[in-house]
């Protein structure tokens, strides 16, 4: 699949943590026909599936016990803005990892295009992993194996040859798409690799009484 694109896509991971909600937020792009609303929603809940999917077998044992998984809701948001189609969690989907003491610590993973500069790359700050798993600020060598694992099911349901969806994750660089001249088709690069960082991270917009 490339671009010229039949439609863009956003999906948000949404979970709670110390009493606030958190927001991951993915970019995809298929070719599939979404010419009626029908298929529209049909290729919308199967993105929001199969990321909540990935999410609950592969994303709790990596992350702390304090967050819980929500839902994943995914709109179109090229060539028009759609209503979201929900993926909804057990309300016992929680983390498996020990307790975490602040909300703003996360774990990212980096998303790789293969374009050069700022806008060939993407980041995304997971909810963190409990404190026994860090020290010295260092996420610990079986939690990223963990978290890889998480990496490996994104790619294998939205990356590469054959993904298992007709959706493909990619980074949108919002600077090219609202430039003079940007489109979707420009400003959206596929995503070649997703990369789990040891080093533990900081999202300031989780803090305590900030949201997401």
């Amino acid at each position: 699949m490339a671009a010229p694109w039949s439609a863009g896509a956003q999906a948000r991971i949404i979970g709670e943590m110390h009493g606030q909600q958190t927001v991951n937020v993915l970019h995809f792009a298929t070719n599939e026909n979404v010419s009626d609303p029908g298929s529209l929603d049909t290729l919308l809940l199967q993105l929001a599936t199969n990321m909540l999917e990935c999410v609950i077998e592969t994303l709790l044992p990596a992350v702390t016990q304090d967050w819980r998984a929500v839902k994943v809701d995914a709109k179109r948001i090229f060539p028009a803005v759609s209503d979201p189609i929900v993926a909804t969690a057990d309300p016992g989907s929680v983390g498996e990892l020990g307790v975490t003491s602040v909300s703003f610590a996360s774990s990212l993973v980096n998303l790789r295009t293969g374009g050069g500069g700022r806008r060939g790359r993407g980041r995304v700050f997971l909810p963190p992993a409990g404190e026994a798993q860090i020290a010295q600020s260092v996420i610990d060598g079986p939690t990223l194996v963990l978290i890889a694992a998480f990496c490996t099911c994104v790619a294998g349901k939205f990356l590469g040859s054959s993904p298992t969806t007709d959706w493909r994750l990619g980074v949108l660089s919002h600077k090219d798409l609202t430039s003079t001249g940007g489109t979707f088709n420009n400003s959206f690069r596929i995503v070649s690799s997703l990369n789990p960082v040891a080093d533990v991270a900081v999202m300031r917009s989780r803090r305590k009484g900030h949201g997401a």
